[in-house]
């Protein structure tokens, strides 16, 4: 006579919807990952507006950009065009409005970031006389409190298949308008960011000229 044949015992189961927990090691890991995960990347736009703001917290937009211009000087005297020395990426920004008009009233800049050194080179739109767009030079006419009637600076815009320099130098046109309209004039001097307090105030234009002067001996 056979032994009877022992049963087999059955597994238990977790039940089909039972999460397992996840060990105190686990979560803190989990933690930690999610706190250190990357930041969502950022476009060229928003660095360089980043990059701008840390020299004047007031730049609210990037309207247009050229990679590639060049400072010029006019020498009334000599009644010829001068390397001011300052070179590198321009921009047409527009910037928020000042914190004593009370109308809110727009602002807008020409900034040249000059790859050469730290003088960069900030003009207020609002301080502009004239704009002209003549051969390959934007020409502006700046006012100001200094013994000539005004200082002529030309932006030499390096151009491209995208006709670079021709939407650069409407763009400046456009805004130099609207600011010069709007009348804002702030009479303090750029602000300085952290950028700027690092380095310094932006090249003034009577140091510009006056250094060109120192150059050329005249």
């Amino acid at each position: 006579m056979s032994r009877p044949t022992p049963r087999k015992s059955r597994h238990n189961r977790h039940p089909s919807n039972r999460i397992p927990a996840i060990s105190d090691y686990e979560s803190d890991a989990a933690v930690m990952t999610s706190a250190y995960e990357a930041p969502p990347p950022r476009t060229n736009t928003e660095l360089n507006l980043s990059v701008l703001q840390r020299y004047l917290p007031s730049i609210s937009r990037i309207l247009s950009i050229a990679a590639n211009a060049v400072v010029y000087t006019f020498d009334a005297a000599a009644q010829s065009w001068e390397k001011s020395g300052i070179e590198g990426t321009m921009f047409v920004c527009a910037q928020t409005p000042l914190p004593e008009d009370v109308d809110h009233r727009p602002r807008a800049c020409v900034f040249v970031l000059s790859r050469r050194g730290l003088d960069n080179v900030v003009v207020d739109l609002a301080r502009v006389g004239h704009v002209e767009l003549m051969g390959e030079l934007v020409i502006l006419k700046v006012e100001g409190d200094w013994e000539a009637d005004e200082k002529v600076l030309g932006l030499w815009i390096h151009n491209d298949e995208e006709n670079t320099r021709a939407t650069n130098g409407a763009i400046i046109e456009e805004s130099w308008k609207i600011a010069r309209a709007a009348g804002t004039v702030s009479n303090e001097g750029p602000e300085a960011g952290p950028a700027m307090q690092a380095i310094g105030r932006p090249l003034t234009l009577n140091e510009l000229f006056g250094r060109q002067k120192e150059a050329t001996g005249s």
